[in-house]
Parts: structure tokens; sequence; C-alpha cells
């Protein structure tokens, strides 16, 4: 989910990156071309709505770009929300001479892309599209879909030996859309699903715990954001392992409001819960950043990293990202495996550093 206007983002950040990171940047309008391949960044910083998030995924490709063994020139265009607004800049960053496109950032967007139908170079889109229509040519999407990680869960949950399993949901449209993920991949792995549960006010909570007194499931499935997840879980049944998609991980690392969170198995990416991650360790963090604006700084890097390989021309893309496990296999999507965390002490930990 993208965040809306209420997002603290501290554009004085930008400041504190270094003359090497903003030279990354290059103007089309005041610099002469350079041999350099370049990057067309189509990010919507326009959109009071989509601004910030748009802001730390250019600041993510810069990062990238820094570090890169060949570096490309990064030029950004700049839209609003709007489908006209998109398609225009589009086409002038292709008009510019860029080798490979970074965006849409929007679901909207990426939609207004695809249904235009001219996607005339590499695209690389930072989202996927509403509706099950296929991809036009050179159009690839790559982002942090919830449904992903709801799929990542299942594969986690079987490959525990696990077989049975109940969701519980919360009453909102994104906890319905993981928990049909979830049991789309569950059922297809050849698991079984015992009970379908939702909750939202407190009346819901006292039957859902004696819904699931008598549950013949191994395990629930948590479909639900952090707060919610907080309340929910005194209410499920103890002697049931609980597994969540990055929902559940708001970033507030406090024992003590996220007592109950604590033993919670989610999948998240390693740029918030491995620190030590060889790829995380390379790249600059900006502190200030919130826990959402983190995720599309992390998603940036790897978007960045993800276009210098289609540069150059890569029939099979491996790369060990900061958002997790990357790969490219043929077909229009590249794959994003995000990486197993428990809570700890309140803090979410990759599993690898629990031990």
């Amino acid at each position: 989910m993208l965040p809306g206007p209420r997002a603290q983002f501290s554009f004085a950040l930008l400041a504190l990156l270094t003359p090497a990171l903003c030279a990354a940047v290059d103007d089309p309008a005041s610099r002469p071309p350079v041999a350099r391949p370049s990057i067309g960044l189509l990010l919507p910083l326009n959109a009071p709505e989509f601004s910030r998030a748009a802001e730390a995924v250019r600041l993510g490709c810069q990062a990238a770009l820094v570090f890169a063994e060949n570096r490309q020139s990064l030029q950004v265009a700049r839209t609003d929300a709007q489908p006209e607004s998109i398609l225009a800049e589009y086409e002038a960053a292709v008009q510019r001479g860029a080798a490979v496109i970074v965006g849409p950032l929007t679901r909207s967007g990426v939609t207004a892309l695809a249904q235009a139908g001219r996607v005339s170079v590499v695209t690389l889109a930072l989202n996927v599209t509403d509706g099950d229509s296929p991809l036009p040519p050179r159009l690839y999407t790559f982002g942090l879909s919830a449904e992903t990680e709801a799929r990542a869960v299942a594969r986690a949950a079987f490959a525990r030996g696990l077989r049975e399993g109940a969701v519980v949901q919360a009453s909102n449209l994104l906890a319905k859309r993981l928990s049909r993920a979830f049991a789309d991949e569950w059922f297809a792995l050849g698991g079984k699903i015992s009970d379908v549960r939702e909750f939202g006010a407190r009346a819901d909570l006292v039957d859902l715990r004696r819904g699931l007194a008598d549950s013949q499931a191994q395990f629930i499935f948590l479909a639900a954001e952090a707060d919610q997840a907080r309340t929910v879980r005194p209410y499920l049944n103890n002697q049931l392992q609980v597994f969540a998609t990055s929902q559940v991980n708001d970033g507030k690392n406090d024992p003590l409001v996220n007592s109950d969170l604590n033993g919670i198995r989610f999948v998240d990416m390693p740029w918030l819960v491995q620190p030590d991650h060889a790829a995380v360790m390379v790249y600059p963090r900006l502190e200030g950043l919130s826990t959402e604006l983190q995720r599309f700084y992390a998603l940036g890097i790897d978007s960045c990293r993800i276009a210098g390989e289609l540069i150059g021309g890569q029939q099979t893309i491996n790369l060990d990202g900061v958002t997790g496990r990357i790969s490219y296999r043929g077909g229009n999507t590249l794959q994003r495996e995000p990486i197993q965390a428990v809570f700890r002490d309140g803090v979410g930990v990759s599993i690898e550093n629990a031990r």
C-alpha cells in the first residue's frame, strides 16, 4: 500500500546525500548527451498522495547506481497520478534515449501503460496491472506485492511439513487479497484449510477464540496489519504456530508494544530484518524514514540493479537483493522471494539471526 500525505518524510535528508549520490542524476535539459546507457525513472513525484514513496524510490535508485559496476546515467521523469501525465512522460523518456525505463509505480499507472500499447523500450514496472490481461512485449513487472508474500508464506509453511491450516483475516480488502493468494498457493501445493475466520469488532474476537478452540489446523495464517495483529493475537490458539506477511512488521521494534507478536513467523525483506545481509551492508541507510518508506527505498535499490541487468541484455537474472532473492527465467514477471523472519523480544529478525 502506498503511503498517503500523513507519512512523515523529511526532505532535509536530501542534504545528507554524498556528492557522489547527487552526481548520479543526469538532467537531460542541462547536460550534453553522454555515452553511458541511460535509465529513465518514471515516478509520480508530482502526485501528493504518492510523492513521498516516489522520492524514496528515487533515492534508492541513486544509491544503487553509485555502487553499480557499470554505472548508468539516470533521467528522472516526474509525473502526477493521471494516465495522461504518465504516458506523456514515458514518451518523453523514450525520446531522450532511455535504454530502460523503470516505472510506473502505481497499479493504475502500470495498467494505463499496458493498455496503451506503447511500450517501445524495455520497461520495468514497479507494480502489477489490474486484471489478468497479458502484458505487452518489453514490459516487465517487479515490486512489493503483498500477494507475492502471502504465496511465499504458504511455501514456507508447507516446507516445514505442515499440511492443514486455518486462515484468520481482518475485515478489509487487503486482508482478503492476502487470504486469497495464500489459499491459492496452499491448495496448489496440496494443503488443506480447515477454518476461515474474519474479525473486526471485539465480539468477533470472542467468537474467534471459541471457534479455533477445537480446530484441526496445524497452524494459522494471519492476514492482518500490525495493529490488527496485536489486537487479535491474544485470542488465537496458543498451541498453533502463526504465520503472516510483512504487513505485521511496522518497524516499531518495541518489546512492550510488540509483546503479543512474539513468535509470529513472517516474511519480509532483508533490508528491514537482516542488517548483516551482504547486499544490505553495501548501501547507505537514510535515517528518519518510516518503515514504509524504507521499503520503497529498498525497492528503488533493487529496481535499478535489475535495470542494469536488463540493459546488459541478460536472459536470466539472479540477484541477492535488499528486498529478497530476485530471479528471472522468462515471461514478464521478475520473482522476488522474501526471507523468513520471526518476532523475538518485540523485534522482527531473520530466522537465520534468531537461531
